[in-house]
């Protein structure tokens, strides 16, 4: 019987990726990759990748030259908003997008290509690949060694191993056979349709001068694009070649079969339901003419986590082998580079006889991953009434997008992401983090249903602009190998203080509210975190606070004009009290009043428009 350190279930990329970074790890470590598929060809879903997937290809994989010249670079995310009957053309549409290159790359991945690239790269640089090696047994041993039965061309083989990995997808292979339980999850009910089409002219062909020139003709064609709906989100993902992307993602609670609002469409199930529903869309009907389907698939359930990931009995799962919770915002990828960081780590502990390092790495790592699915999935467990509203999805790309790079990318860039200590000490805020996104998420929702009642929800659909990449600039020269943390929090704090001062404003419509300095440092996390409901009554206590703090202010800055109090008022009125009314020192005091409530924030709220 053949012997290895590791067993790879899987050679898509996770366990392609996983077995080139064992082998660049430690070269002296024996890996052979089972492979169930005799020919990696199939177009799989999961094509594009975000930057924490990117800077673990680039800088952890060493695949930056190859990704360059075999896959496309991508522009970013991008996000079109249609009118109530689906009929803008694409320029009239508003939008939410860069007009340059991000400055952290990410690119398209032609996943067939690419993971026929790995099984090549990944035999010359020593590991065992078997394609056509269907695992149909194994026995797990946490004090020996572990079994593995496959089948190969007829033939039943069995090898020896002290670690067993699986990146078999949703095949579960590994957690089926030991019994951990698999859970689809009911607080997201999302469905996924798509295929690959060719022929498909892109974004760039649109001939419009005034919309190219609003992004400074930088290439559309090559971001992540959502057409954005009341209840789902049409994408478009350029590939290598002559190949497109397109695929439909829908909340089956907001537009499934019997329950979609008026005029909205059942989500698709077949191939011909698919092109039907593509067609209904005027922007996504013109991109798509001429064009042909090759190939079409469906997810019926999209969202499920495991109860348990990594083991000291020496097993572990990553990607869809583990969990997955949507693909929006394109997080698949990057939940592969962090379950295969640790992997790594784990492995290298083991093999090394760090028993303690060990057992800490499989204890701390398990609960980062459950906690990683966690938050991930309350980004979008509310969210998808409010995607067809352009108003309200910039504030919330506003806010996702900069706790993302401020949260996720730049702790994995400077390698605390696998830093136990820094873990732990990331765990002892899961509550916070978790009660913040639930909080935030209900305000969206509300908003949306007001606003959907008012008749204002497409108000903004068209013709409006919003660079997304403007609201994150001033983390441009902050990520890399070091982090500053109190820097950090001043950002949590800004981003939620930013943007939960614009959805005060709107569902209040207290015009001018959002940009105010004492407004917007008054809402830090912790006290947004105390608004269960966005009212009059919590707004004028609010302001009873903020009023507070400025009589104190004045006081001190003026000691000798008896100031009483500062009130503020609805639609900016200030008012002070103590310094008699026509005097020039009330009017002097007034003056400087009115000038700190009229201060601005530097709103990245406002920064982003």
């Amino acid at each position: 019987m053949r012997t290895f350190d590791i067993v790879i279930i899987g050679s898509g990329i996770a366990g392609g990726f996983l077995a080139r970074q064992l082998r660049l790890a430690r070269p002296d470590l024996g890996v052979l990759v089972l492979e169930a598929a005799g020919a990696m060809e199939d177009y799989k879903v999961g094509e594009s990748t975000v930057e924490v997937a990117a800077n673990y290809m680039v800088r952890r994989l060493n695949l930056g030259t190859y990704l360059y010249q075999h896959q496309l670079p991508k522009n970013g995310l991008r996000f079109f908003f249609d009118g109530p009957g689906k009929d803008l053309p694409l320029p009239r549409m508003s939008e939410i997008g860069s007009d340059h290159m991000p400055f952290h790359p990410s690119f398209q991945l032609e996943r067939a290509r690419l993971e026929r690239d790995l099984v090549a790269m990944n035999r010359a640089a020593g590991a065992e690949v078997e394609l056509g090696a269907k695992v149909v047994d194994l026995a797990i041993d946490g004090r020996g060694r572990h079994k593995v039965v496959y089948e190969q061309g007829g033939e039943r083989r069995e090898v020896a191993c002290r670690w067993v990995c699986d990146a078999s997808g949703r095949r579960h292979v590994l957690l089926r056979k030991l019994g951990v339980k698999v859970h689809k999850e009911t607080r997201l009910n999302t469905a996924a349709a798509w295929g690959r089409y060719r022929g498909v002219a892109g974004l760039d062909a649109v001939t419009d001068a005034a919309w190219r020139s609003r992004a400074r003709y930088t290439s559309r064609h090559l971001s992540t694009n959502h057409f954005m709906y009341d209840g789902y989100w049409i994408w478009f993902i350029p590939l290598a070649g002559d190949l497109m992307s397109v695929g439909v993602v829908f909340d089956k609670d907001r537009i499934g079969e019997g329950n979609a609002p008026a005029g909205a469409l059942p989500g698709p199930r077949t191939r011909a339901d698919f092109e039907r529903f593509l067609g209904a869309h005027r922007a996504v009907r013109e991109l798509l003419e001429g064009a042909e389907l090759e190939d079409f698939q469906a997810y019926a359930h999209l969202p499920y986590h495991a109860d348990r990931y990594f083991s000291t009995d020496r097993y572990a799962v990553t990607g869809e082998a583990g969990a997955f919770t949507d693909p929006f915002y394109s997080p698949g990828s990057d939940f592969i580079a962090t379950a295969n960081e640790f992997i790594t780590q784990m492995i290298l502990a083991d093999v090394a006889g760090d028993r303690t390092g060990f057992e800490e790495r499989v204890a701390a790592y398990d609960a980062y991953y459950r906690f990683k699915y966690d938050s991930t999935l309350r980004l979008y467990e509310r969210m998808y009434p409010v995607f067809g509203c352009f108003e309200l999805y910039r504030l919330k790309y506003l806010l996702d997008f900069n706790n993302y790079y401020n949260l996720v990318v730049w702790p994995f860039m400077a390698d605390r992401v696998t830093d136990v200590g820094w873990i732990r000490e990331e765990l002892r805020f899961t509550d916070l983090v978790l009660r913040a996104l639930s909080t935030m998420g209900d305000h969206f929702a509300s908003l949306a249903s007001d606003l959907r009642a008012r008749g204002e929800y497409f108000a903004q659909n068209e013709g409006r602009f919003a660079n997304g990449l403007n609201g994150v600039a001033q983390l441009e020269t902050r990520l890399g190998p070091s982090i500053d943390e109190r820097f950090r929090r001043e950002q949590v704090d800004r981003a939620y203080g930013s943007v939960f001062a614009a959805l005060v404003e709107r569902r209040l419509a207290e015009r001018g509210l959002s940009d105010r300095a004492r407004l917007v440092s008054e809402l830090k996390l912790p006290q947004v975190l105390t608004f269960r409901d966005i009212t009059p009554d919590r707004l004028a206590r609010l302001l009873d606070r903020i009023g507070e703090r400025m009589t104190k202010d004045l006081r001190a800055e003026f000691p000798d004009a008896g100031v009483e109090r500062v009130a503020l008022g609805s639609g900016g009125e200030v008012s002070v009290t103590g310094p008699a009314v026509g005097t020039e020192v009330h009017a002097a005091v007034l003056s400087r009043a009115r000038s700190l409530w009229d201060a601005s924030a530097g709103s990245l709220a406002h920064v982003a428009l």
